[in-house]
């Protein structure tokens, strides 16, 4: 039970280093093969050239060199690897992106940070990926935490078709963690019956996963108690599904989780 292929996306944020040390780690765990992903022509944060020709040959050169250093170490680390530049800005990018995605196991992107002037680019980026690439998208922090391996995982779970393609998608993980839990948000819409706990846990032990409910009924926003359980039990990923409403784009980034991933203090897997 392991993700062979990984889709890394590669970029000049904070966060980029460890994005690439924890895809070495998953690499050598599981034997997988890595292929990170630059952006022609975006727009790195130390830029401030205002010559738009000088710019853009600045971004492809960027592009190049984040490539090529990835290659690098994925060369001295013995890990089979390639990588691939995808033309365009970051708002032109994000559909390549998806369709490429759609044959790997598990694409590795980045949480924007709101205190960037790239965050609503870069915010929009995620959303159209996780929303066309039908794949597990694993978010690193912005503030790069490293949490691998994963010890301690941590379902958000109500039972929706969203949280059960999250799980699944997650074993690889979770089935190496030495302890997991199910958080049970207790409400109107999500109870105990509806989240069929016991079977739950029957399927996750037909899999050797040993897993651990925890029921919650809360006396505060649903995203706080989510936060507090990550922080209580020192927990090293959470795994939940893309929550939202249908709308024009189907905006996976409201409610529960938009508030997640803007204050996300570990790293996530989401499937939508």
């Amino acid at each position: 039970m392991n993700y062979k292929d990984i889709l890394v996306f590669l970029d000049d944020g904070k966060s980029n280093e460890v994005r690439v040390k924890t895809a070495i780690y998953l690499a050598k765990s599981h034997g997988a093969t890595l292929t990170g992903v630059s952006i022609e022509l975006m727009r790195p944060e130390h830029l401030r050239v205002q010559d738009e020709d000088a710019a853009e040959l600045h971004m492809r050169q960027f592009a190049e060199q984040l490539t090529r250093e990835f290659q690098e170490t994925m060369d001295k680390e013995g890990i089979e690897a390639s990588t691939i530049i995808i033309p365009g800005k970051i708002s032109e990018a994000s559909r390549e992106m998806a369709r490429l995605a759609r044959n790997f196991d598990l694409v590795m992107l980045r949480q924007p940070n709101p205190d960037k002037e790239n965050y609503s680019r870069l915010k929009e980026f995620a959303e159209d990926v996780m929303l066309h690439c039908g794949r597990p998208i694993f978010f690193m922090p912005y503030i790069g935490v490293h949490r691998i391996p994963c010890r301690k995982s941590m379902i958000s779970w109500d039972g929706s078709p969203g949280a059960t393609r999250a799980l699944h998608d997650s074993f690889p993980i979770i089935s190496k963690s030495e302890e997991v839990y199910i958080l049970v948000v207790e409400s109107k819409k999500a109870n105990k019956e509806e989240a069929m706990i016991d079977e739950l846990l029957m399927h996750l032990g037909r899999h050797g996963i040993n897993a651990k409910p925890l029921y919650v009924k809360p006396a505060y926003e649903i995203q706080t108690v989510i936060q507090n359980h990550i922080a209580d039990y020192d927990i090293d990923i959470l795994i939940m599904g893309g929550y939202g409403t249908p709308s024009f784009r189907q905006k996976i980034f409201g409610g529960v989780t938009s508030s997640i991933l803007e204050s996300m203090i570990t790293p996530i897997l989401m499937s939508h």
